[in-house]
């Protein structure tokens, strides 16, 4: 029974959503605490295309500059404006990736978590809209 407990937990941490572990593909979860933002979304994709699609909207953006890519973990280490931020993407099966932008609070000329998340979905050309 303990087992069952702890895969169970595992798998709704990872799928983020209480739907025994069915994620809602597209549904940009996003929130904003004191010092951090951060935007999460289930995409209907590789992993390797959500992380390449990520890779060209931070190399087009100049405002944010690449201070750590790992590939082999699909995670890159931001900076925008002495603003830390991150971008790691992870595969939850061959075709559905999960893509979470964390940063520092960003002020108002500054892309936010949730715009990043939104414009590679729409490079991507997958519908995705921020959950309610």
């Amino acid at each position: 029974m303990k087992k069952i407990i702890l895969l169970l937990s595992l798998i709704l941490s990872v799928s983020g959503c209480a739907g025994l572990g069915v994620a809602t593909v597209g549904a940009v979860m996003y929130y904003k605490t004191q010092n951090h933002e951060v935007a999460s979304v289930d995409i209907k994709a590789p992993a390797e295309n959500v992380y390449k699609a990520a890779i060209d909207a931070v190399e087009g953006n100049a405002s944010v500059v690449i201070i750590n890519k790992d590939s082999s973990a699909m995670q890159l280490d931001l900076l925008q404006n002495e603003n830390n931020g991150s971008i790691k993407v992870m595969a939850l099966s061959a075709e559905i990736s999960k893509l979470t932008i964390t940063s520092g609070l960003t002020s108002e000329n500054e892309t936010t978590p949730l715009n990043a998340v939104l414009k590679i979905c729409k490079d991507l050309k997958i519908e995705c809209k921020e959950s309610k």
